[in-house]
């Protein structure tokens, strides 16, 4: 599977070096960044160019004050930028570039629930509240100026602990432990994360292994912790009841970054990529290249 996935990426790459969610579709710099970082993990010759031209693509799109925008056509800031700093991260020749990214991300927080989840629970027959969360927690949003949700502050998470270090006096650790807190506040019962929230109008969502391998993946240097411990088995549950793609391919990243073994893993992944090839869907696609080729190396902190 790892060559037709990587010939696959590199032959769906667009003219103008970018990659779209399916081989028809314009450049977005979420499938872009995860290309680069699948083609990456290969650390042979031939991706090399598809490499530089994803590069080239994200270095071009940056905005001044350090964004990304999702594409050519949703051109204000958005979370894809701490995708980027992930995928720079493994090229230390574009610091510059992720030091203003991470300024950027640092100064965005995302917004309580607000009025109208006040209005919403005082005209509720129940009189129940909407959402079950600390308002207090702060994390990051899809855009700016919107909610907090688990996936981006999770993405967030991750590039601010990959790239700490090199930014001194910041208010980088309060901002990490801030968005720590939040996602073990949005948790679900018995351990695993929805997208947004456990509970809802006072009724319990349940997990889906993506997010939660994602916010695992976000607070591996938190995997002592009994929140984790859950998630990491309900995590495993959640696996062997899904044949999706996307959800293997996390999860087979998230294990591995903990330390377990996933050949069982990447096994299915063979498998659905064979029967399916994933529908040509170049996230799913990079995301399978990188569990099968380097799982740990390309999100570990």
């Amino acid at each position: 599977m790892i060559g037709a996935a990587a010939k696959l990426l590199m032959n769906t790459q667009r003219p103008d070096g970018g990659w779209g969610a399916l081989p028809y579709k314009s450049s977005n710099t979420e499938c872009t960044s995860l290309s680069v970082l699948a083609l990456d993990t290969l650390k042979n010759d031939h991706s090399m160019g598809s490499i530089k031209g994803g590069l080239d693509w994200l270095i071009q799109r940056q905005h001044a004050k350090g964004s990304w925008p999702l594409s050519d056509t949703s051109i204000s800031a958005s979370w894809t930028t701490a995708l980027a700093i992930i995928a720079l991260s493994r090229f230390p020749r574009y610091q510059e570039q992720m030091t203003r990214a991470t300024r950027w991300l640092l100064n965005q927080e995302g917004r309580t629930p607000g009025l109208l989840a006040r209005v919403i629970s005082v005209l509720s027959p129940r009189r129940t509240t909407v959402v079950d969360l600390d308002p207090g927690l702060i994390g990051w949003s899809w855009v700016p100026r919107t909610f907090s949700w688990v996936e981006p502050t999770s993405y967030a998470l991750i590039a601010l602990k990959k790239v700490r270090s090199s930014l001194p006096g910041t208010n980088i650790e309060e901002r990490v432990h801030q968005g720590e807190l939040m996602i073990y506040d949005r948790m679900c019962e018995g351990g695993g994360w929805n997208y947004g929230n456990s509970k809802v109008f006072g009724e319990t969502l349940w997990p889906y292994p993506d997010v939660t391998a994602v916010a695992l993946i976000a607070l591996q240097d938190r995997r002592a912790t009994q929140g984790n411990q859950d998630s990491l088995r309900a995590l495993r549950k959640m696996m062997q009841e899904t044949d999706s793609g996307l959800a293997l391919s996390w999860g087979s990243i998230c294990l591995s970054v903990y330390g377990q073994n996933t050949s069982e893993w990447k096994q299915q992944i063979d498998r659905r990529f064979e029967l399916t090839g994933f529908l040509g869907e170049t996230k799913t696609i990079a995301l399978s290249l990188i569990a099968s080729v380097n799982e740990a190396m390309a999100f570990r902190i």
